[in-house]
């Protein structure tokens, strides 16, 4: 009888754990949790983007960085967030 039990509780938690992998949805939940994963790593990111430029700005305006550094630092710095930003705005438009 302990085995049964034991064998039971085994096809139980098999049930309860592989279960929602059968759902019909499954796949759409799993599609939009990545979406939203991805929005939110895009987001991150871009505002890191942003924090980096000013605080290149102030590092500039105190005479931390100088001219040449500054332009080639900003223009990257730009060209990264401009490009988190169009990936952004792609993904949100996938959505619609």
């Amino acid at each position: 009888m302990t085995e049964f039990a034991v064998a039971a509780l085994a096809l139980i938690v098999a049930v309860v754990v592989l279960g929602p992998l059968f759902r019909p949805d499954a796949l759409e939940a799993e599609r939009v949790a990545n979406a939203l994963s991805t929005e939110q790593d895009l987001s991150t990111r871009h505002a890191m983007a942003l924090a980096g430029l000013r605080d290149l700005e102030d590092d500039h305006q105190t005479g931390k960085i100088g001219d040449a550094d500054y332009a080639a630092l900003r223009a990257k710095l730009e060209s990264r967030a401009v490009e988190l930003m169009k990936s952004l705005d792609k993904l949100a438009a996938g959505r619609r």
